[in-house]
């Protein structure tokens, strides 16, 4: 992913065969968004608020669209079920109070709590919702419940480009409901008042023997806690112990498999690595049967082991390596 995906970006629509770009919210602002909003009622009730200072064309208010690159009119003449819209650069003839775009109400209250679309101006209706959240300061709110993004693989990356100015705000104290919580002004959307929420949980995953993993720079570890896990031999039993036609002979194998390679590889690590950062993970000895083991072992350990001594993370002659491999073979 880059920040047009993860965070926002432009991206084509196509409607009666024109194409057009909107900007479109990313995994981690919807989540950001998703943790901070406040319930439905809530925005329906300030929508019919927002209305009411709005009534009358006299009182038409100028709102930045969703891009920010221009501005509209909206105005509501009381008795009506639509909003009227004018964009503030229209050349249009007809009367002052004339809307070329008008939006209906209760489709607009619908794409607020996420439940409808405003079919015929979608992004005006975006932008009218946006302005009222302004107005009223939803979104400010955090809800009481976590909410948690994993991310998968964090490490491939570039972690510091795909948040971009959003890095700072992740610390705890910058946070919505930190003690010092600071907004962002997103590029694309123009959004001044973005904020990572202190509910908001972010996990994510990483190989340690991935050569990428250099890619985290001390900028975004000072922002992270990191947990190691390692190899487990209870994960085996566990495993084993609950398959309900499991092969007590398949069982042991791999426990000894498992204990027989931590060992080899303990021996000839390189001195430029910990043990825990390369050890074979446990996955790898779980299998329903013995003929599974032993293509786990063909197939897949052996070869990484192969790939280690290739890459000097473990040191030690090729003959040495194949003597193991046939030791390691014949315990089927």
């Amino acid at each position: 992913m880059d920040y047009e995906d993860f965070i926002e970006g432009l991206k084509p629509v196509v409607e009666n065969d024109n194409m057009t770009y909107e900007v479109k919210d990313g995994i981690f602002k919807k989540i950001c968004t998703e943790a901070q909003s406040s319930e439905g009622t809530d925005i329906i009730q300030c929508i019919d608020k927002y209305l009411q200072s709005i009534k009358g064309l006299n009182n038409k208010k100028t709102i930045p669209t969703k891009s920010g690159k221009s501005q509209i009119y909206v105005w509501w003449n009381e008795g009506n079920d639509t909003i009227s819209v004018r964009s503030v650069m229209s050349q249009s003839t007809k009367n002052e109070d004339s809307s070329s775009s008008p939006l209906n109400i209760e489709k607009v209250k619908q794409q607020a709590i996420g439940e409808g679309l405003e079919n015929n101006w979608r992004q005006y209706a975006d932008a009218f919702i946006q302005a009222v959240k302004k107005e009223y300061g939803i979104g400010t709110q955090i809800k009481d419940e976590p909410y948690i993004l994993i991310i998968d693989e964090i490490n491939r990356g570039n972690i510091s480009k795909i948040f971009g100015e959003l890095i700072t705000l992740l610390e705890v104290d910058k946070r919505a409901g930190g003690e010092h919580p600071i907004k962002a002004n997103l590029a694309y959307s123009n959004d001044e008042n973005f904020s990572v929420p202190s509910n908001l949980y972010i996990i994510g995953t990483m190989n340690t023997t991935d050569r990428s993993v250099g890619h985290i720079d001390y900028a975004v570890r000072r922002r992270f806690a990191f947990y190691t896990l390692t190899a487990n031999k209870d994960a085996i039993i566990s495993y084993y112990d609950s398959l309900k036609q499991a092969e007590n002979e398949t069982k042991k194998i791999a426990l000894d498999l498992f204990a027989s390679i931590s060992g080899f590889i303990t021996k000839y690590i390189s001195s430029e690595f910990e043990i825990d950062d390369i050890m074979i993970g446990h996955s790898y000895f779980m299998a329903k049967n013995m003929n599974s083991l032993k293509m786990k072992l063909q197939y897949e350990i052996i070869p990484l082991i192969k790939e280690y001594e290739k890459d000097g993370i473990i040191t030690l002659k090729s003959e040495e390596r194949k003597a193991f491999e046939e030791e390691w073979m014949n315990l089927f």
